[in-house]
Parts: C-alpha cells; sequence; structure tokens
C-alpha cells in the first residue's frame, strides 16, 4: 500500500488537535510540539490550511483555530452520515436521564473519537465532539469485544502490553463477558482519570512510569467490577451495531452520581441499550 504523504498527515492531524479544542486557539509552537514536527514544516502546513479557510489565524494574538471551511465540511459530514443527528438527541437524554456525561464514539483510523456529547460526569471530567484517544487497551474494549483475534492482539500491543498466553486467556475471558452481558462497566477509579492523558502519547514517548500505569490497567480490565455492594461507576457503554453486525459506535455514560449495584448496573445498560436501537433503527433502518 502507499505510504500517505508526511505533510498529509501532518495536516490531518492538526486539523484533528484544533478541532478537539475548538474554543481554545492555540500557538504554531504549541501545535508543533502537539503534532512533534519541526517549527518551520508546522508554520507551512497551517499556512497553507489558513489561506484555505480549514484554520483561522488571529492577527494580534498569532494563534491559530479551526476556520469556516470545516463548518461546511462539517454540515455535508452529517448529511452523509445520519447516525451523527440521531445519537445528539439520544445522547442528550441520557446525559439528562443518569444526570451524568453521556457520550457516543466511533473509530476513526487510529483512535476512538467522541462524535457526540452532552452533560457533566460527577468527578467533572468531559469529553467534548471531537476528544480522541489512541485505540489502544483500555480504550475501545467494546470495540474489540466484536473484533477478530488479530485486531485485539494489536490493540493490546498499541498499548506497549506484553501479549502473554496469561494475559491472553484473561483479557478474552474479559471480551468473552462483554459480549454475554452486552455491555461493559468500569468502576470510578484514579487510574481511569489518569489513562486518558496517557493513551494520547504514542508509546515510545511514554515514560517507564506511565507505561507501568497503563499496563496495570490493562491487567485491572480483565478484572469482573465488583457490583456486589452500591459503588461509584465510572464508566457504562454499550455498543451501537451496523447491518453487518459490526459495532459502528459506542454509547455510554461516565460518572453517574448514583451509586449502583449489580441490578442498578443491568437497569441502566437496558436503558442505554434502547437509545442505541433507536440510533440503529434510524439510521440502518
Amino acid at each position: 500500500m502507499t505510504k500517505p504523504a508526511p505533510a498529509v498527515v501532518r495536516a490531518t492531524q492538526i486539523l484533528d488537535h484544533l478541532a478537539a479544542r475548538p474554543t481554545q486557539p492555540r500557538s504554531m509552537t504549541e501545535i508543533a510540539e502537539a503534532v512533534g514536527v519541526n517549527a518551520a514544516s508546522t508554520l507551512a502546513i497551517l499556512q497553507a490550511l489558513t489561506e484555505a479557510g480549514y484554520l483561522e489565524r488571529h492577527p494580534r494574538h498569532k494563534t491559530y483555530s479551526i476556520g469556516p471551511a470545516l463548518l461546511i465540511g462539517g454540515h455535508a459530514a452529517r448529511a452523509r452520515f445520519g447516525i451523527a443527528a440521531a445519537a445528539d438527541r439520544e445522547v442528550a437524554e441520557l446525559a439528562e436521564h443518569f444526570a451524568a456525561l453521556a457520550t457516543m464514539a466511533m473509530v476513526i483510523g487510529d483512535d476512538v473519537a467522541v462524535i457526540s456529547s452532552a452533560g457533566r460526569s460527577a468527578t467533572g471530567v468531559g469529553y467534548p465532539v471531537g476528544s480522541r484517544v489512541r485505540l489502544a487497551a483500555p480504550a475501545g474494549i467494546i470495540f474489540m469485544a466484536w473484533a477478530e483475534e488479530s485486531l485485539v492482539r494489536r490493540w493490546l500491543e498499541n498499548a506497549g502490553a506484553t501479549v502473554s498466553d496469561s494475559r491472553w486467556e484473561r483479557v478474552s475471558a474479559m471480551l468473552a463477558r462483554v459480549r454475554a452481558d452486552g455491555f461493559y462497566v468500569a468502576r470510578q477509579s484514579m487510574y481511569v482519570d489518569q489513562f486518558y492523558s496517557l493513551a494520547s502519547a504514542l508509546a515510545v514517548g511514554r515514560r517507564e512510569a506511565d507505561q507501568r500505569t497503563l499496563d496495570l490497567m490493562v491487567d485491572m480490565m480483565s478484572e469482573p467490577a465488583d457490583l456486589a455492594e452500591p459503588c461509584r461507576i465510572g464508566f457504562l457503554g454499550v455498543p451501537v451495531f451496523g447491518d453487518d453486525g459490526e459495532v459502528v459506535a459506542v454509547l455510554g455514560a461516565l460518572g453517574p452520581p448514583e451509586l449502583m449495584d449489580r441490578a442498578a448496573v443491568s437497569e441502566a445498560a437496558i436503558r442505554l441499550g434502547h437509545s442505541a436501537d433507536h440510533i440503529r433503527a434510524v439510521t440502518h433502518g
């Protein structure tokens, strides 16, 4: 397969970085550091994107933010992918129902990206539309539960995890539980909040301590959540299936304030499942 042109790859990385922060303009230096490219190359790409209207440059602050051309592209994409409008309605209702942050995410390239978001978690964590995290364990568990074995192994390797026989057995058992239950649930943990900042970095750029944290989370995700007593839930998610039976999106609630036991989690998963079914019915018939 032909390798993509480096400048094109960098341009998409810049657009992704700024689209995930629509109200936070960035300087050229900040953008260069974020995408890991030298200042001269970054400036050339920024100039081209600005001239095309995909970015705007503040004349006084000399910062960059997304431009009006993306508004046109966004409207066209929403018309092309009806799932976005259906997701917005359901996600808003779920955020109100759970008094929590509700999101819907899809796999886009090598990332899990938030395409709809509403509400706020009890911990104050928010993931706006455009937020991305690399598709590497433990991000994307529900997608992997219905994926082929080769994709699951690559998902583990992307996290820098050694895929030993014992780890593979634990992960396989966990994914089987997700398929059987029809949902994935994780208790609130300090590691959950740490993960998203760590996972956004490439494995080669992680400190040894960061990698140990990710290794610990990979092992933690394999253990069934103890829901015998009411506890605080960090994440509860269900799959949205396409016509071919593949998982096209994940609908989730993050940080609901209510303490939940196993029965409450099952009931909440049913509510999420109704929304997932409605999104599928509206967009796939």
